[in-house]
């Protein structure tokens, strides 16, 4: 990963992680870490949240239960630390993906959106929505996971200005154009089974597409929705 990226990402870096200037011990123990991190995160886009056990963890990392508890002694523990290295390894793919586009296919294709199609559909976002999922109805996940989703939706949209600097002028338009990517690729994600239909995402990704390049260039509005008379929520 090359500096400008590091130094973007640096505050998001999960604990545990190895510096550069790190030791031989700190490393080898920040290497059993991201073993362990991306069993867990193997475990939870394979069999979900409800099934994925520190026993099932260990077995996958292939790393024993005495390093599994010397690094992680209880699951909550283990989930809080998968929660930030799923969301930090999908943002990192992004964003060096991103950085690699020519200027003519980031600006005028729009090649971000087919990245972060790919990106909706790895291990890491997998991951990450069961999570998502889980803690809608589990008090203790949602007691962790809330507090660092609402932190990672702030770092999402400070690093698109970094990434996307033809969209630096206008903050609030970018925020709501990614919710608005957000809430398609999710939806997607979530139905893909369900409409098994290669066609049909091709055209919601070209119209997602050709809608941000509009809003971008200014000729497709934000409506800013006064009118419409949305039920209260608990």
């Amino acid at each position: 990963m090359n500096a400008a990226i590091r130094t973007a990402l640096s505050e998001l870096e999960p604990a545990g992680m190895a510096t550069p200037d790190a030791g031989l011990q700190q490393r080898k123990s920040a290497e059993t870490r991201v073993t362990i991190l991306d069993a867990a995160v193997d475990c939870l886009a394979r069999v979900g949240y409800a099934r994925t056990t520190t026993q099932l963890i260990a077995k996958v990392a292939n790393v024993s239960r005495g390093a599994m508890l010397h690094h992680y002694s209880t699951k909550q523990e283990l989930i809080a630390s998968v929660i930030d290295y799923a969301f930090y390894r999908h943002l990192e793919q992004f964003i060096t993906s991103v950085r690699e586009l020519p200027e003519v296919e980031r600006m005028r294709d729009n090649a971000g959106i087919l990245i972060d199609w790919r990106l909706y559909q790895s291990r890491e976002y997998s991951a990450y929505l069961e999570l998502t999922v889980a803690a809608r109805t589990d008090e203790e996940l949602r007691a962790t996971f809330v507090p660092k989703a609402r932190r990672h939706d702030r770092a999402w949209r400070e690093e698109l200005e970094r990434v996307f600097p033809e969209w630096a002028d206008d903050p609030a338009l970018l925020s709501r154009s990614r919710r608005l990517v957000q809430t398609v690729m999710s939806g997607m994600v979530l139905n893909r089974d369900v409409w098994a239909d290669i066609d049909m995402e091709r055209a919601l990704l070209a119209f997602l597409s050709s809608a941000l390049l509009k809003v971008r260039e200014g000729t497709l509005d934000w409506p800013d929705g006064d009118d419409l008379d949305l039920p209260v929520t608990a």
